[in-house]
Order: structure tokens, then sequence, then C-alpha cells
């Protein structure tokens, strides 16, 4: 705290020197009268000041104007007044800027240069009215010429903020731009050749330069070519170099402002260099934003070739991985009707079906839960899990694949603290993501860990190690990223959509969780970090549910409608199978057809039907008989299952239905 109120006084000493020299320099300058110069730099210096350092300064600026003037002329009471002019002209100046123009980044458009050059217009209306008033109650100035006096104050103080200010803040500001060695030169010879120009104006280089002749529009394409090619602080830069150069020039007799009076020609020039930096600084600022907007529009057309270059290789992952998994199934059907196999080949080959098509639907459901994370549509139904259970279930469920690449899977389970409040089927989600993530990415004979721990009070830590390809810096910053499997090379090798860590992380977050990757590098494995806070152990209430309502009754009529026959026929077969009496419509027509007089035990209806809805369906069978259903879609969106339960559906199946579903559907539907 010490040293920051000692860096501020410093700040507020040095500024006030620096007015009080620029002060008594400018003085000099001051032909009408002791205390007005048409060339007055310190009020830039003062405006520049409270934007950059803040209102704070104001008090550097009133003791360097007060000693300015009291070494001047005048009396202290003059004094005093002339500093307060000074002061609240900067302060007004400065309200302006940052409550209208945008502060310290006033210059970064051409409508902010316009608003400054107008909120130093008007505040500098204050310093020569206080000061000017002052002198002449005190008798310092005469009131006849207070009109005079004024005018040229005034013009001191615009000109001063409108050249000494821009350049102030350009150059404290940080800027963006790179420069390379063809810029600096490019830069450094405008300056030289606009120095050459100023000098062949205001200097003595040409025999015409004092004459009058009006030749100071030579030096327009120097400065114009400036604000075209660089920013506003270059245009700043050299419109002070060609200003220092005019006031020495016009001092000593030559250019084109040299007229009766010395007060008159710096009154002239101060004019003109005003006029002339308003227009180049708003150029400057023009053709900055045109930068920024092409710079931006380059990077929106970046983005967009990225995004379908991804979506591209999104496609062509999709195709592969979607079609994948249906070459054995077509291949094992076509030997299956070819040749008979033996009840070994035979069950092999329907579990290698079965476990390409759930390999198929997992596909399809990381995607539909893509979907309802990005939409912010995922719910979650909290209970009391036991992490624990959750992993073992899991590592069983993983157990065929980790044993088809020889995989030792070992748990180190040694948190004390492992019940969580989570969802349970999306919190086994997680943990299945991340096994089969490391399966995946481990090579045959290697090893997955999976352990738990709990290094802080109430946070359960869950981590799965691998010694597999591991993961490079570069892919660590992006590995949770949608589609993000590295290399393309891990692409092909690997498979997959590159999902399931992206779900892993949204479904974390979604429980209060944190994922976190680490790895030493390519080759050197991967440890994925689950950490959670723990919930206490709750003793169930509720009584256990009888065996009965579990099991779905034998031997009940069913309705079942689906448009697509394959389906129907093979759920139809399922169902007769297990005992069921079984009708099968393929519209909701015929469903209506089917239904008659008869009263169905349950309805099993597509929500999608040619010539209506199965909702509908199920509405015509209840104003009959007290008819549960069930729901089986393809689609399988949150809104596509509430629309089926608001339409009384006790249960909303997605496509393809594996059978215990189906059952654990038709227990719950005819026990409710």
């Amino acid at each position: 705290m010490h040293s920051r109120r000692l860096r501020t006084a410093l700040t507020l000493g040095i500024l006030a020197v620096l007015y009080y020299v620029a002060g008594k320099l400018s003085l000099k300058l001051a032909f009408l009268h002791a205390s007005a110069s048409p060339v007055w730099p310190p009020a830039g210096i003062a405006l520049a000041a409270l934007l950059v350092v803040g209102y704070r300064a104001w008090p550097a600026i009133f003791v360097g104007a007060f000693l300015v003037n009291l070494t001047t002329a005048g009396t202290a009471f003059t004094s005093f007044g002339i500093a307060t002019g000074n002061t609240l002209e900067a302060l007004t100046g400065a309200w302006l800027v940052n409550r209208f123009a945008g502060g310290t980044g006033v210059f970064d458009r051409a409508q902010g240069v316009f608003k400054f050059a107008l909120a130093v217009i008007v505040s500098t209306l204050v310093s020569p009215t206080l000061g000017v008033t002052s002198l002449a109650f005190a008798g310092f100035a005469p009131w006849a010429n207070y009109g005079a006096i004024w005018l040229t104050w005034w013009l001191g103080d615009m000109s001063g903020d409108l050249i000494v200010a821009p350049l102030l803040v350009l150059w404290y500001s940080a800027t963006t731009r790179r420069w390379d060695r063809a810029a600096i030169v490019e830069v450094v010879l405008l300056f030289l050749l606009l120095f050459a120009l100023g000098q062949m104006v205001f200097g003595d280089w040409l025999p015409g330069s004092a004459k009058n002749y009006p030749i100071a529009f030579i030096c327009g394409p120097i400065v114009v070519w400036t604000a075209f090619r660089f920013t506003p602080r270059e245009t700043a830069t050299g419109i002070f170099i060609l200003s220092a150069l005019a006031v020495w020039g016009t001092l000593h007799g030559h250019g084109p402002f040299v007229m009766e009076n010395g007060n008159q020609s710096l009154v002239a020039l101060q004019a003109a260099t005003a006029i002339l930096i308003v227009t180049a600084m708003a150029l400057a600022a023009g053709m900055a934003e045109r930068r920024r907007a092409e710079a931006a529009i380059e990077q929106q057309r970046a983005t967009v070739e990225a995004a379908n270059r991804t979506k591209d290789n999104f496609l062509a992952m999709l195709s592969h991985e979607l079609r994948t998994p249906l070459t054995p199934v077509l291949a094992a059907l076509d030997a299956l009707k070819t040749e008979s196999a033996s009840p070994a080949q035979l069950e092999t080959t329907l579990a290698m079906m079965r476990r390409n098509i759930e390999l198929e639907s997992q596909l399809i459901d990381d995607l539909l839960d893509l979907t309802r994370i990005t939409k912010d549509k995922l719910q979650l139904q909290l209970e009391s899990v036991d992490a624990h259970q959750a992993i073992s279930n899991v590592v069983e469920m993983c157990a065929a694949e980790a044993n088809a690449k020889k995989l030792q899977v070992r748990l180190d389970l040694r948190a004390t603290a492992f019940r969580v409040q989570a969802d349970p089927a999306k919190f086994q989600q997680i943990i299945w993501n991340l096994v089969k993530n490391a399966i995946k990415f481990t090579g045959e004979n290697g090893a997955v860990t999976l352990s738990s721990a709990n290094h802080l009070p109430n946070i359960l830590t869950i981590a799965v190690t691998d010694t597999g390809i591991g993961i490079e810096p570069e892919i660590m910053e992006r590995i949770f990223n949608p589609f993000e499997q590295g290399e393309r090379s891990f692409q092909r090798r690997f498979g997959g959509l590159g999902l399931g860590l992206t779900i892993s992380k949204s479904l974390a977050q979604a429980h209060g969780a944190s994922l976190i990757a680490k790895s030493d590098g390519l080759g050197r494995g991967a440890t994925f970090l689950l950490t959670i806070k723990t919930a206490a152990l709750e003793e169930s209430s509720a009584k256990p549910v009888p065996a009965s309502a579990q099991t779905p009754p034998s031997k009940i009529r069913i309705l079942l409608v689906d448009d697509h026959p394959d389906t129907c026929a093979a759920l139809e077969r399922l169902l007769t199978l297990r005992g069921h009496r079984v009708t099968t419509a393929h519209s909701m027509r015929t469903g209506m057809e089917a239904a008659g007089n008869v009263q169905f035990d349950l309805l099993i209806s597509d929500v999608g039907l040619p010539d209506g809805n199965g909702m509908d369906l199920l509405r015509y069978l209840r104003s009959k008989f007290p008819t549960p259903g069930i729901a089986i879609s393809g689609f399988g969106m949150d809104g596509d299952i509430s629309k089926s339960l608001e339409a009384g559906f006790s249960a909303h199946l997605v496509k393809p239905v594996k059978l215990e579903k189906l059952e654990a559907a038709i227990a719950r539907a005819l026990n409710a």
C-alpha cells in the first residue's frame, strides 16, 4: 500500500513538473497577452493524463497551472482562477470523452474522433472564460481586448488538446500491430519525407516559402498516405512533427501563415492544423476499422472453413463408423444362409451380431446425448449412488472387450466415502466412456487401472489410468472437444466418433463434478480424473418391490402396431415366444380395425404411423377400454419422450428395443 501511494505521488509530481515546463515554454509565444498563448500543449498533456491515469491526477494539473501563472503575470488570485479553469477544462474534457466517446479507445473509430473533437471544443470553453475574466477583474487584461485574448486562449487550448492528447494517449496504449522490416522502413521514409516537405513549406529550403504562397497542401498526400497505411498513432505522430516544424517556421517568417504579427500567424496556423488533424485522425481511424473488419471477416472465413472441414471429417467418420458394425452382421447372415452352423458356431455368430448392433445403437445414442447437451436439455434424476458398484458394473460390461485385447483391468478402490448424489445411468455412463476410451487406446497386453480415493474430505476422486498411446500436449488442450481424437491416423486406426470424452465432460459438469486429463506425452499412457462431492449414506425406507411386480405376466393380449414390417414381425415373434397373444397392424387405421370391440391388455405402438400417430391410437383405445400403452420410436429426444408420456404411454422405448427393456416396460405398464 505504501509503495502504491509512493508511485502515485511520484507520478503526480512528474506530471506537475511536465505541465509547468511545457507551460513556461508555451508562454514564450504569448504575443497578445502574457497569459494567453495560441500554442498551449499543456492542455493536451492534462487531458491525456486524466484519460490515462484517471481523475485523481487533477491536483498535479492544478499545481502546475498555478505555478506557471504565478511566475508569469498577475497575482495569487488570478493564478488561482486560471489554474481552476485549466483543471476544470481538463476534467470536463476527460469526462465527456469517457462518457460519450469511449475513453482511451476514442481513436479506434472515425466516429470516436469526431466525438473527441466535439468534446474538446466544448471543454476548452471553460479555461479561457475563467482565466480571461479573472485577469480582467484584477486589471491585468483590458476589457476592450477580452474577445481577442479569449479567442487566442481558446484556440491554443483546443489545438493543444487535438494535437498533443491523441499523441500521448496512443503512444501509452498498447498496439496489436506487428511490425516487420518493410513496415518500419516505410514509416521512417514517410516521416523523413514529411520532415523534408515541412522544411520546404515552413523552412528556408525554397525561395518562395517566405512569400506566403499557399503550398502547405503538398504535405497533404504524405499525411493521407500515413493514415491509409498505418494506425492513428503514426498519423498523430506525423502531424505532431509537421506542427512543430510549422510553428518554428512561422515564428521565423516562413510559410503560408505568416501575417502582420506573430499572434495572428500562430492563430491561423493552429486553426489549420486543428482541421488537418481531425480529418487525418478520422481517416486513420476509419482505415483501422476497415482493417479490423477485414481481419474479423478473415477469422470468420477461417472458422467457417475449419467447421466445414470438421463437418466433412465428421460425416466421413460417421459413415465409416455406422457402416462398420453392419459389415460383419451382413456377412454372418449370408454365411448362415449358405451353410449350416453348429450350435457353438451359431451362438458365437449371434453374440457377434448382437455386439455390433449394440455398438451401432451406442453410436446413435452418443449423437443424441451430444444434441441434448448442446441444447441444454439434459435432465438428471439425482439419487444416492454407490460409485464403487457403478465401477464394478462398468468393468463387468467391458470385460469381454478387455479380454479380447488381453488387457489387465485392475481395481484399486480405496475410498471410504464412495456414495455420490448423481443420476445412476448418467454417472455410470461417465465411467463407461472413460473405461471404453482406455481400452480403445491401449494396445494388447496393456493395463487399465480404476482407482478411487478421498484426498479431501467429502470429495471422491475416481481415476482411470491406462498404458496406452498417451496424449500429446497440443492435443491435451482440445481432448474434450467434440470429434477430437488427435491425429487423423488415430481416427482411422481406432475408429469412433470422438464423442465419448465430450459427453463425459459435459455429464460431469452437469453433476457439479470436474473431469480432467493428464498424460506425460505420446506413448506414455493417460489418466482421467473424475472429482465429485460425496453424499451421506441414506437408509432407504421404501419397501422392496414384490417379484410379481417385476416380472410381466404371461399370456396377455397385445396389440402391436408398427409401420416397419420387419420390426413388427421380429417383435411379434419375441412376444409370442414369451407366451403372449399378439395381434399386429401396420397403420393407425388397421390398428383401430383390429381393436374392434376386443379389449387388449396392452398397446405397443410406434409413435409415427403413415396415417396418424400412436398417441391418437392410444386415445381411441382408451375411449373404449382402460388400455395401458408402451411407445416405441426411433426418435429419442427429451421432447419426444415427454410427448409420449403426456399422451398416456407408460414408457417410451427408443429403437432398437432390447428385450429386457421391453419386458421391464411391460411389467411396469401392467402393474401401474
